[in-house]
């Protein structure tokens, strides 16, 4: 083993014991460094300096869910080794990718002719190390009940072989035989997963009804015909040989493939080949059961671009930011090198919108990332934080702080000069692109984090958008952010302590445009400032820990206004939102549940919204929280979907009755594209999961018509039917209110 022992990682939201396994092998103790760093806190990490101390873990018996496998290495490179993973019966199924700085098509294909399921490129990108890892042990998970019902059907066909062998026990017991017969049949029949029995010779014996669906292959194609087991596409004769053993030896195998088509259409899929016998001096028959895997790795695939990229620029979306800069941060350190982060946005943004509507705003939005990418240096980092924030992170060099200093200053001189030409308008109109900028030397300070770096750049944005000035530079003296930031920490406790939250509510419709929820949003009533929105406060409580306390205020006022709200509308349920922070306390459904007794309410009445990344950490506990509150009645609403961390493996194991499709995919969706595509996607497995689907950020009636043609059964909610009003309102309305 190496002396960079990450087997014990310390932290992480999960016991060793209950975390995936991931073994890394690679030569060089910087790489092992980096990927163990992004790894260890949710992966039980197996780490090996080459590939003979890899093969003795494995053959040890130490088998980890996923390897990442170094391809040039002395001795034996990464390709032998995948090799000889894939020869071994009991390691085959184990996922390869490799990491490497050969990325030709060349060496490609020969990585994948070894067995690798995928390829990251050198030099390594954090971010797409965590989510190709998340993703394909993800897939594994979604795929476990796919390999437990081939076995099962296995286990009847050969069963049923078994029978039909021993023509004296058949007529001894030809009526439970014959039962035997018809259930096989049945199944044979119905089953979803393409079936295809062959004998001893090679001859297939019969296929069923989803074979013919999924190949293409008509029954009269390939019955009586020769066709081995290991027919398939791209499969070398390694690959074939090493199958066919475990077949021979263990009776079966089980793993992914790519398959062709009648058409000619390549497309994976998950096999099963298992060798029957009707007794022990029968001949073979062999059995594969398979089913197409496309539109779980289609899926899988969409939903990694949600977590990592902004829709609509396509540009990495905030979380990604901060992971790149976050590994520039390590870089620096260890390198001793400095670099700069830049954030800006537009002067006047929200008024485009306003004035010309969200198509030509997003247009401009559009615009700016084009104008950024094409400034920008070939390595620099351009990312969309939200709105029309954006940042740049500038690739570490090896400048020292005076000349990092010199090369963001000219760098955001040329941002700006590429801004300068006003944008056309499709109606011949032109708007001027006036950008400011706030600029960060990336710090010598180990200890400062990606996050306080970020807020460094926005902090000098904010600085030099209120004082007019195009460009400005951190200070250490605009740490006075820092003291307005505990100076509302302070007012919101008094604030809470004086119950100064109140309740607002935006309506949900159905697709009869009548009234079906009310969504809870919560208001300061600031002594001072008057009525301030949660983005003024939320924050603030999250960052504070407040927000426990803030989301119990706001559910003890639902509470307190439930039983006049049901009196007036019966059959609407309303939402509160709970925060990822606030449902991980130890306490939360037992306090939840004690304010419910203790009012006039019915859990019932009552839906939470979760996003996801409550769902990021012990999904086991987060199932049994929200198992334990559905028994009560409460009901669960998956809110922002796509914007955050998905799993459809997770989304299985939780008991969600709504979907809500965030207003970033909402908005453009009329117009086509990506987003509608997204739309769709989240639509479906709406229907997959038989959970609602309400679209959030419903603004004009271009939204509405939309979804009333294309998704009838979407609930919507968005400023077009109402923006939020005092709840206070919605005892006036009268029950069944409609729009229609």
């Amino acid at each position: 083993m190496s002396d960079l022992n990450y087997d014990k990682a310390q932290g992480g939201s999960l016991p060793t014991s209950l975390r995936p396994r991931v073994m890394i092998v690679d030569d060089e103790p910087s790489n092992i460094r980096i990927l163990a760093d992004a790894l260890q806190l949710d992966y039980e990490l197996i780490i090996a300096n080459n590939s003979f101390e890899a093969l003795r873990i494995l053959q040890n018996g130490d088998v980890p869910h996923l390897i990442l496998l170094d391809i040039m290495m002395p001795g034996m490179d990464g390709y032998s080794l995948c090799r000889k993973i894939k020869s071994s019966p009991g390691l085959r199924n184990v996922p390869v990718i490799f990491l490497t700085a050969l990325t030709d098509t060349e060496s490609e294909e020969k990585g994948f002719d070894a067995g690798a399921v995928d390829y990251i490129g050198k030099p390594i990108r954090l971010s797409t190390v965590r989510a190709r890892v998340r993703t394909h042990i993800s897939l594994r998970g979604m795929l476990d009940h796919l390999f437990e019902l081939n076995q099962e059907l296995c286990e009847r066909i050969r069963e049923t072989v078994k029978l039909n062998g021993d023509l004296h026990e058949r007529d001894q017991r030809l009526g439970e035989a014959n039962a035997d017969r018809n259930l096989f049949e049945s199944v044979f029949t119905a089953t979803s997963e393409g079936i295809c029995v062959l004998n001893a010779a090679g001859e297939v014996l019969t296929v069923n009804p989803s074979f013919e669906r999924i190949t293409g292959f008509a029954h009269s194609d390939v019955v009586g015909r020769c066709h081995t087991v290991l027919d398939v596409f791209g499969l070398d004769n390694t690959m074939k040989e090493a199958i066919w053993q475990a077949v021979q030896t263990s009776g079966h195998w089980t793993g992914e493939i790519y398959n062709r088509r009648k058409s000619g259409e390549v497309y994976p899929e998950l096999r099963t080949i298992r060798c029957v016998r009707a007794d022990s001096e029968s001949p073979p028959y062999y059995v594969t059961i398979f089913t197409d895997i496309s539109n779980i790795k289609e899926t899988e695939q969409r939903l990694e671009e949600l977590t990592w990229r902004d829709p609509i620029t396509g540009l990495p979306n905030r979380a990604l930011f901060l992971d790149q800069l976050g590994a520039v941060l390590k870089y620096c350190h260890s390198s001793r090198i400095t670099s700069a982060a830049i954030v800006l946005d537009m002067k006047g943004f929200r008024s485009i919108n306003d004035s010309y509507g969200y198509k030509v705003g997003d247009m401009t939005i559009r615009e700016i990332a084009r104008r950024l990418e094409d400034t920008v240096g070939e390595d620099d980092t351009v990312a969309r934080l939200g709105g029309d924030e954006f940042a740049i992170l500038l690739a570490p060099t090896r400048w020292d702080a005076r000349e990092a200093y010199a090369q963001a200053q000219i760098l955001a001189e040329r941002v700006l000069c590429a801004f300068s030409t006003p944008l056309d308008l499709p109606d011949s109109g032109r708007l001027p692109l006036d950008m400011t900028l706030g600029v960060v030397l990336l710090p010598s300070d180990q200890s400062v984090t990606a996050s306080q770096v970020l807020q460094q750049a926005e902090t000098a944005h904010h600085i030099g958008k209120r004082s007019n000035q195009p460009i400005t530079f951190f200070s250490d003296s605009m740490s006075e952010r820092a003291a307005t930031h505990v100076k509302r920490v302070s007012e919101l406790v008094e604030g809470l302590e004086r119950g100064e939250l109140i309740l607002f509510g935006q309506p949900q419709y159905a697709p009869n445009k009548t009234l079906c929820g009310l969504e809870i949003l919560a208001r300061w009533q600031h002594p001072e400032e008057g009525i301030l929105g949660p983005a003024a406060f939320i924050p603030v409580a999250e960052e504070s820990g407040l927000i426990v306390r803030v989301e119990r205020a706001i559910i003890e006022k639902t509470l307190e206004y439930l039983p006049a709200f049901r009196k007036r509308h019966p059959h609407v349920r309303l939402s509160v939102n709970i925060s990822a922070k606030h449902f991980a306390e130890p306490d939360f459904v037992q306090v939840l549940l004690e304010m419910i007794n203790q009012s006039e309410c019915e859990a019932s009445d009552l839906i939470l919204e979760l996003t996801e990344s409550a769902m990021v950490h012990d999904i086991g506990l987060v199932a049994e929280k929200m198992n334990s509150l559905r028994s009560a009645g409460c009901e669960f609403s998956l809110d922002d979907f796509g914007t955050g961390y998905s799993s459809l493996s997770y989304l299985r194991q939780l008991p969600f009755s709504e979907i809500k499709i965030d207003r970033s995919f909402v908005m453009d969706a009329p117009e086509g594209g990506t987003s509608a595509d997204i739309v769709e996607m989240i639509v479906k497995l709406g229907e997959t999961l038989k959970t609602r689907v309400v679209a959030e950020g419903v603004e004009n009636r271009e939204h509405v018509r939309f979804f009333d043609d294309r998704y009838p059964n979407v609930n919507l909610q968005g400023y077009y039917f109402a923006k939020p009003e005092p709840v206070g309102h919605w005892l006036s309305e009268p029950s069944g209110f409609s729009l229609a």
